[in-house]
């Protein structure tokens, strides 16, 4: 699954020609590979499934058009959705929350620790560099604004050459590249409706566990067929090999070719997005009322009602600013299939449902009562 893998030759290619060979690469990628769509297929079915659930649960009326757009409806209110997006706030607002320099910007105004960072495009590199030496530490080098998902991300860049690349990588998707300094331990996503917080988790990495035999190449192989195999039981994407899987092995002395000893856990990617469901936790019961509350005025300060705030630090007990963590991205319309856990029933859709469509409290457990109380 290898889409920004350059060749030794591309080390000397101008940035703009090693970004269009990256372009290319990605998009035969996604033209050609049976496994994306498959696994696309099936994120379309788990969201329908949830939907449909909860509706039936609030009693709500599902119609689902043509073009995949589902309306749920009850009372004269309404809610849409479509895939993994659900429409509960306004459009500005989503493009607002789209624009990461902007969110930025916005959060260091409300007093929230953010990373640092510099905007540059593939022409002033040499800004980029400097940046880079004067640091000391890893950057992250992103596209700038609407992109998701982790689409264009390379974290672990610590030399000139990886910076090159990573840059590059940003390119195929926006002109202006987002350059921020690491920030160091785990990942967290709460996720809120009108300020209160709805469910929290903490995202793992996606790894790989070794066999003695196997290169990395070929048990990420084996996930990626694992995962197009179990569909939405295991992920909803397949883990492609880009610039932070090359950052990420190298960081920790591997290569795609290396065999790592029976039993050996290989992170795979420093970003989380392409993690597999097992590899989240609950984490409501180790985040505290500082973290939670940075969140809430993260999500209030760009304008969303339902927001997914994804935050890193190194001891959740503790306020970001004591230790050392920053909120990283404040997502509009995020995706909710994070917070569906093997053995935990969060009921995330039903809360939505009946929030935005003003059910005074009509989830499963309260229509379940009203059942038995008509016996």
């Amino acid at each position: 699954m290898k889409i920004a893998s350059a060749p030794q030759s591309c080390a000397s290619l101008p940035m703009l020609a090693l970004s269009a060979w990256f372009r290319l690469r990605r998009l035969a990628f996604s033209r050609a590979n049976t496994g994306v769509r498959r696994m696309w297929a099936a994120r379309v079915g788990f969201y329908r499934a949830m939907w449909r659930s909860a509706c039936e649960a609030t009693g709500v009326k599902l119609a689902i058009g043509r073009d995949g757009e589902m309306e749920m409806s009850r009372d004269g209110k309404s809610l849409k959705a479509r895939d993994n997006e659900t429409y509960v706030d306004d459009p500005s607002a989503v493009r607002r929350a789209g624009d990461k320099l902007l969110v930025h910007r916005l959060l260091t105004q409300a007093g929230i620790p953010t990373p640092r960072y510099i905007v540059a495009t593939i022409d002033e590199f040499e800004q980029a560099l400097s940046f880079l030496r004067s640091c000391g530490s890893p950057l992250v080098v992103k596209p700038m604004a609407f992109t998701g998902g982790g689409c264009g991300v390379t974290t672990n860049v610590v030399t000139e050459k990886q910076l090159r690349a990573a840059m590059a990588w940003a390119r195929t998707f926006r002109r202006k590249i987002l350059i921020e300094q690491q920030i160091e331990g785990d990942c967290y996503r709460i996720l809120l409706l009108d300020g209160e917080p709805l469910d929290s988790i903490r995202r793992r990495p996606p790894t790989v566990i070794g066999d003695g035999k196997s290169t990395i190449r070929k048990l990420l192989r084996k996930e990626n067929l694992r995962r197009v195999r179990e569909g939405a039981r295991r992920s909803q994407v397949m883990i492609v090999t880009d610039r932070d899987l090359v950052n990420t092995l190298a960081r920790q002395s591997y290569t795609l070719w290396s065999r790592p000893g029976a039993g050996v856990v290989v992170r795979l990617k420093q970003i989380v997005n392409e993690n597999a469901i097992q590899e989240n936790e609950p984490a409501d019961s180790v985040l505290c009322p500082e973290i939670i509350a940075a969140a809430r005025t993260a999500a209030e300060s760009v304008g969303l009602r339902l927001a997914g705030v994804d935050l890193i630090c190194r001891d959740p007990s503790l306020p970001l600013t004591t230790s050392g963590g920053a909120i990283l991205e404040v997502n509009a319309r995020p995706n909710l299939y994070y917070h569906h856990l093997e053995g935990r029933e969060t009921l995330i859709a039903e809360k939505i449902l009946t929030v935005c469509l003003g059910l005074r409290g009509e989830s499963r457990a309260a229509l379940a009562q009203n059942a038995r109380g008509g016996l």
